[in-house]
Parts: structure tokens; sequence; C-alpha cells
């Protein structure tokens, strides 16, 4: 059972979780997060590079993965956040046309079988039902270029498949290409649009 906060209109409010994963903290992405921050209540932060999380996979870790078994207390830290997660906000940027690394290692490392999905006879089956999902990005390339000319990463990859297997549902891919390029006014624009989104 999710710990749910009352609102004041006698509601819950939904539990998020951001995973955030940029190491700088003068990056556009962490004016991402501090956007998603204030338009968010009741959240929880997974700070993949503050954390230190070690995105490798160890042969030690890969000979007890198989069983759903970890070795990274950081695993079982993540897990535990996520089984109390209605709404999950992942902000990243693109790098190489894809997620960076510490990213990916999430990805390897926490979707568990047991925790994550189960396997059966003909398919694997969410475990969690995380109702919202929202992935904000950024990226040198322009998005149309990401989508069009470099196989579209992020709904292809991470959300009709990944995302389908481990119960991240209504996935939302928010990016801000060409950033290298963009003026103060389309980065506030992205900002204004993060927390509109979020508000609701």
């Amino acid at each position: 059972m999710k710990n749910q906060t009352l609102r004041k209109d006698g509601g819950y409010a939904m539990k998020t979780t951001i995973v955030y994963a940029h190491p700088w903290d003068g990056s556009f992405n962490n004016a991402i997060l501090k956007e998603a921050e204030k338009a968010t209540g009741d959240y929880e932060l997974i700070d993949l590079y503050a954390d230190e999380f070690n995105p490798v996979m160890s042969k030690a870790e890969l000979a007890v993965y198989a069983q759903g078994k970890f070795l990274d207390p950081l695993v079982e830290k993540y897990n535990r956040i996520l089984d109390d997660t209605d709404r999950i906000v992942f902000i990243f940027p693109i790098w190489w046309y894809d997620m960076p690394a510490i990213m990916r290692g999430f990805l390897d490392k926490v979707m568990l079988e047991g925790s994550a999905y189960t396997t059966g006879a003909a398919s694997l089956t969410p475990v969690r039902n995380i109702s919202q999902t929202y992935i904000f990005t950024t990226s040198s390339t322009p998005t149309d270029v990401l989508v069009s000319t470099f196989g579209d990463p992020i709904h292809n990859a991470m959300i009709s498949a990944t995302f389908q297997i481990v119960g991240f549902q209504n996935a939302v891919w928010k990016n801000l290409g060409g950033i290298d390029a963009s003026t103060p006014k389309e980065r506030q624009d992205f900002l204004d649009e993060v927390r509109r989104m979020l508000e609701q």
C-alpha cells in the first residue's frame, strides 16, 4: 500500500519520484529539476550522480541478476522508493543520441525480475502500476532529427519497450532540442511547460 498524502480538498496527492541524471549543477537539466521540484508537492529525488550510483553491471552482480537479486545497496533503496511511487519523472540530457550511461545503468540494474516485472509463459508482466510517467530531456540535436534520423530512442526503446514491461504508464516525452543555440525565451518556455505539466 502506497503512503499517500491527504490534500486540503480531501483527495490524495500523487507520490512522485524524480530520477535525475546530470553531473553539473549549472546545467539546464538542473534548472528543469528545480522547476520539477517546485511544481511537485510530495516527491522523492533519486539523484544518480550525487548518489555516485555505479551503472556498470559487474560479473558478480550478473551472476545473481537472473534471480531478481542484487549486490548494490542503492538498488534496494531505489526499489523501495519505486514501490511507493504513483508518478515518475525522468530528467536527463541526450548524449550521442541516447540516454547517459548512468541512466541506462539505472534501468539495467534496478528493474529486477520480481520487483519490476515477472516472467510468464508468453510475456513479461509489470509488477508496478505507476500511472504517470514524464521524461524531460535536452539535446544538441533538434528533436525532429532525433526522431526521424536517429531512430527516436526515447519512444522506441524507452517508452514502447522498457517502460511497458516495468509498469511505467502513460509516458510523455518533452525534449528541448538544439539547446546549444536555444534562446533565453525558448528555455523559459520549456521550464514553464514542465511546470504546467507537473502541476496538473
